[in-house]
């Protein structure tokens, strides 16, 4: 990747990290939830949706950013990433068992795996079908966890070799919802900031 662009990217990424940091003191803390329980059923409800807000990803390759918008659709969903990730973005839709990646002035990728898929075709990767979990700030249900709460939310998360911290949550219509995630494993981080979450019924 030329110089030029990779400082272009690390400076889009500190500016998103950086105003995050702005703002979080400007928003009203969530009002608190009754119990754990109740939070997680009522958010396991919470099945079709949509979001936007921004990713960053920092690995020792590279440091990149994008606009984000994800929409789940039980177990379909559509993410696109727009911006200086990709020099023009990228889609990627899918299911339990299949994923396409659609990279600007590049093609379509498909594949079976979407971790290898999502490796392959960005140089990085996140376990999707636990993703789309965790950014409801839940642990996904298939596999062994480690948590820790506050204000009966999850705070931190340990799952599937990931660590998993929330640090802003926001209310979304009848939703306590993340407003700020960071995901990181080995090397890899990813900053996640959501500035909207509409609920689809």
């Amino acid at each position: 990747m030329p110089q030029f662009l990779q400082v272009a990217l690390l400076a889009a990424f500190l500016t998103l990290t950086g105003c995050s940091s702005l703002t979080t003191s400007e928003q009203a803390p969530p009002p608190p939830v009754s119990s754990w329980s109740d939070h997680q059923q009522q958010i396991a409800l919470l099945t079709h949706w949509e979001l936007s807000g921004k990713i960053g990803i920092r690995s020792p390759q590279d440091n990149q950013s994008a606009n984000l918008f994800w929409r789940q659709q039980d177990q379909e969903y559509a993410i696109e990433m727009t911006g200086p990730l990709g020099q023009g973005g990228a889609r990627i839709t899918g299911q339990p068992g299949n994923i396409q990646v659609s990279i600007a002035g590049e093609g379509d990728f498909q594949a079976g795996s979407p971790e290898a898929l999502l490796q392959d075709t960005l140089g990085w990767s996140v376990p999707v079908e636990q993703f789309q979990w965790w950014v409801r700030g839940l642990p996904a249900p298939d596999s062994p966890f480690q948590q820790q709460m506050n204000n009966n939310r999850l705070n931190e998360l340990m799952q599937d070799g990931w660590h998993v911290r929330y640090l802003r949550y926001k209310q979304h219509d009848i939703y306590t919802l993340p407003s700020k995630i960071r995901l990181s494993r080995d090397a890899l981080s990813i900053t996640l900031i959501i500035k909207e979450w509409t609920p689809l019924h």
